[in-house]
């Protein structure tokens, strides 16, 4: 996160030159076990969620969009203009980034005219939490610029973590990566608002294929068929003990041993490319694969970056969006 303020005694909002930039990295997940089916509709989750290099930018400003800049745009509005580099990606209420800043603008009396450059690397609608990161950077960023001072996690005030549930599951986990600036291992338990951190995950190069295939993330709980949650249910029936005592080994052999996600039978059955391409990581030498969230994007471990190139490489020929990464 970069930082560049002017600050005056008698006032502690930036002047119309501050502005912070932080990197809103991508997740997946090695471990995704529905527990079960809540009364309100929700589904009880316990998923090891893991944050990567790969990253969107973000830039907050209290001055205006600079006009020369090749973005779409919108205009201000309630003192807000958010302005991205994906034409395709919408910039209203639609967008989380949005919805999040406008809420930390009323909630804490912001009336400076806010800008935000958005821009996107991580694929929109993959299973690699993009939008949520950005809206979890989005609400860093004003917590900073403003000197809200506003805490990560609390147990005595409304925290940033309670904030960013309001805006979606993951966002809670990606506030916790972007603000550490660093790979972040954590289980995810409830709906994915409660966080425990993990010891951290081992250097691991990554390709991710995100073939583009739309897939609706309630479409895919839906289908899944869920038990009927029991909150007394042990957790001696889930992967993600193992997953937590091989991290604590750093063994990429035992993590990879015991990648699961529940939600791939139903999005591979929708979509059977996905267990293709899970095979075909697997033909070109990935340690394991696995499908990440809900999909359609796939993640494969390799040992070696010439090894996880060329693997890319040729996924890329096969899906059209590839991506190499590691974790930081």
């Amino acid at each position: 996160m970069s930082l560049c303020l002017n600050i005056n005694e008698t006032d502690p909002r930036p002047s119309a030159g501050g502005f912070v930039q932080i990197r809103a990295f991508a997740k997946i997940n090695l471990v995704l076990e529905v527990v079960g089916k809540r009364p309100d509709g929700y589904h009880e989750i316990k998923s090891v969620m893991q944050s990567l290099a790969l990253h969107d930018m973000i830039k907050i400003s209290v001055a205006a969009p600079n006009p020369a800049q090749r973005f779409c745009e919108t205009s201000f509005e309630d003192n807000f203009k958010l302005v991205c580099n994906d034409p395709r990606l919408p910039t209203d209420e639609r967008n989380l980034v949005t919805r999040a800043a406008k809420y930390m603008m009323q909630k804490f009396g912001i009336t400076r005219q806010v800008s935000i450059w958005l821009k996107k690397r991580i694929p929109v609608a993959a299973g690699l939490a993009g939008g949520s990161s950005d809206c979890a950077a989005a609400i860093l960023g004003l917590n900073k610029l403003f000197g809200l001072n506003i805490p990560l996690h609390s147990t005595t005030q409304t925290d940033l973590l309670e904030i960013g549930q309001m805006f979606g599951a993951d966002v809670p986990f990606c506030l916790m990566a972007n603000a550490a600036e660093a790979g972040v291992t954590a289980l995810a338990e409830g709906i994915g608002e409660k966080l425990t951190p993990l010891p951290s995950h081992p250097h691991v190069w990554i390709v991710l294929a995100c073939p583009k295939i739309y897939v609706s993330t309630a479409n895919v709980f839906g289908k899944y068929n869920a038990p009927v949650y029991i909150p007394t249910l042990t957790a001696t029936a889930f992967n993600y003990p193992a997953v937590r005592q091989a991290l604590t080994k750093s063994d990429l052999n035992a993590i990879t041993a015991n990648f699961k996600n529940d939600l791939t039978q139903v999005t591979a059955k929708l979509h059977p490319k996905i267990q293709d391409i899970i095979n075909e990581m697997n033909n070109q030498g990935a340690i394991g694969a696995a499908m990440s969230g809900s999909g359609p994007s796939v993640f494969g471990y390799f040992s070696n970056k010439e090894t996880a190139e060329k693997a890319r490489y040729k996924l890329h020929t096969a899906t059209g969006r590839t991506f190499l990464t590691k974790i930081i």
